[in-house]
């Protein structure tokens, strides 16, 4: 009998090792060669971006990236982005998660609206043909599959702690994990990619998890104007880039899934005596935040006088500009392929500091086409991105004297802005006031580190609050109806997640 449980013993001891060990992606299949070389150099993939965290690609030839080597460190029940940093269109992003740890991806059908079964080893995707419509896997229903980037998904909140294989697909209207090979649409002529990371699943505080706590994927009817509840235009003044703001919804509006902001001919100069009119919109009373991350999702149209931003100015009350900073997350001029990132403040600016330390930086991006543009902001750096690859940093200075000179005016509530500006000559080139100029934002989406008890302080803030408001966001927003963003809510008291 002890002879027999010992060789019982032997043949149990493997597989409990075997589950306790990080997967490997032997067992994974993909039907296609390991070893292919991508064949298109329009659709490129450049990294990975979940929960604040970004994998690096770091040869982006082929089309299979084994990237176990790096990881995305989630909670069970923590709702996550993922978020393709991929250089082109017309394709659809796919995310897989082995979560019985089985060696393989166990996919079925979605739904006839895109819905996902629990248990379902596709977690979500942008776009699938389906039922005779076109659905993402939250069920929103598209009007194509142009979509790359798929929607947040959660976390199933009984997922065992563990290393877990993560594939992360760019296909054409396919849920099959190892990617489309049919004679109509293969995943290797359509410039496809495959990649395997590795997701560990912790009951630990995860330190770096970021929440979606304000989003804007303007997904409103055509036409439409941006969304009242998070957006006001921005007011005309006397600088180059508000000079000549205006408020008609031909200069900023929704079509296609995105925000158009245009500089176009002003078509009445006898009520209004500017020579263009142009589209500015921002959060300015509606949405502000202290530390977190910001992705900008946008192309635009070089052209001679192009001046496009998205950027963040101070929530008043404040200090005049530039003692409370200034913080140009993006900016291009003219017809340049060069998008431009960029502190302002009072030692910078007045002081002359502009290199002591580095306040601005610049890659070389086509910028007509979709890039992502992101600021990772704490209290003591500020890291600009391009389709999450750092382009600058700006870092708190360690002598106080410096800070207190004005080098680090950022420990305050900004609000965002999008707009469409054109140049006076002095840096941007003069406006061709007869031509249309145009830039185009996909999203908009804010991330902050918040831990539960912060959670769980402003659920208890909000149960003591007086107001009739059924949603709180958290930064506080009161909603008098259910939002129509995704991200984390407080309601009655509880968290809640609206997809």
């Amino acid at each position: 009998m002890r002879i027999a449980s010992f060789i019982c013993f032997l043949f149990l001891l493997p597989a409990v090792i075997v589950a306790q060990e990080r997967p490997t992606t032997d067992s994974y299949d993909v039907n296609f060669d390991r070893s292919t070389k991508r064949t298109r150099s329009d659709r490129i993939l450049n990294s990975l971006t979940m929960g604040g965290n970004t994998v690096q690609v770091d040869d982006s030839q082929y089309m299979y990236h084994d990237l176990t080597a790096q990881r995305f460190v989630v909670r069970p029940g923590q709702t996550v982005t993922p978020y393709f940093g991929f250089t082109g269109s017309w394709m659809q992003g796919y995310v897989y998660i082995d979560l019985n740890r089985n060696g393989s991806f166990d996919v079925q059908q979605p739904g006839a609206n895109g819905e996902l079964q629990a248990g379902n080893e596709l977690v979500s995707f942008a776009g699938m043909n389906l039922n005779g419509g076109k659905f993402n896997s939250a069920g929103e229903s598209l009007q194509n599959l142009s979509a790359v980037q798929p929607p947040q998904f959660t976390i199933p909140n009984d997922l065992t702690p563990g290393y877990y294989m993560m594939r992360w697909k760019i296909d054409w209207d396919n849920c099959d994990p190892a990617g489309r090979v049919d004679a109509q649409n293969s995943i290797i002529n359509n410039g496809g990619v495959i990649a395997d990371v590795l997701l560990y699943v912790t009951t630990e505080p995860v330190g770096d998890a970021y929440q979606l706590v304000f989003a804007d994927e303007f997904n409103q009817p055509d036409g439409s104007s941006p969304d009242v509840d998070k957006w006001r235009v921005s007011t005309r003044r006397k600088s180059t880039w508000n000079r000549w703001i205006g408020d008609s919804p031909d200069v900023a509006f929704i079509q296609g899934g995105h925000l158009v902001c245009r500089a176009i001919p002003n078509p009445d100069t006898t009520t209004d005596n500017i020579p263009m009119l142009t589209g500015a919109i921002e959060t300015r009373d509606l949405f502000s935040f202290t530390y977190g991350k910001v992705e900008v999702r946008l192309r635009t149209e070089p052209y001679a006088g192009n001046f496009p931003a998205a950027w963040m100015m101070p929530q008043p009350p404040c200090e005049s500009w530039p003692n409370a900073g200034e913080i140009d997350i993006f900016e291009a001029i003219d017809a340049q392929n060069t998008s431009f990132h960029t502190i302002h403040s009072h030692w910078s600016y007045d002081l002359g500091n502009k290199s002591n330390p580095k306040s601005s930086f610049t890659k070389s991006v086509t910028v007509g086409q979709w890039h992502v543009y992101g600021l990772e902001w704490t209290e003591e750096h500020l890291i600009f991105t391009v389709d999450g690859v750092g382009a600058g940093t700006y870092e708190r200075s360690n002598d106080e004297a410096v800070v207190e000179q004005g080098q680090w005016p950022f420990t305050h509530p900004f609000y965002l802005i999008l707009n469409q500006s054109v140049g006076d000559g002095s840096w941007a080139k003069a406006a061709d006031t007869s031509h249309t100029y145009e830039t185009r934002f996909d999203y908009v989406r804010v991330y902050q580190q918040m831990s539960d008890d912060a959670i769980q302080d402003l659920a208890d803030d909000a149960c003591h609050r007086t107001a009739d408001a059924a949603y709180y966001d958290l930064s506080g927003r009161p909603y008098t109806s259910r939002p129509h963003s995704p991200g984390l809510y407080l309601h009655g008291g509880r968290k809640t997640i609206i997809r």
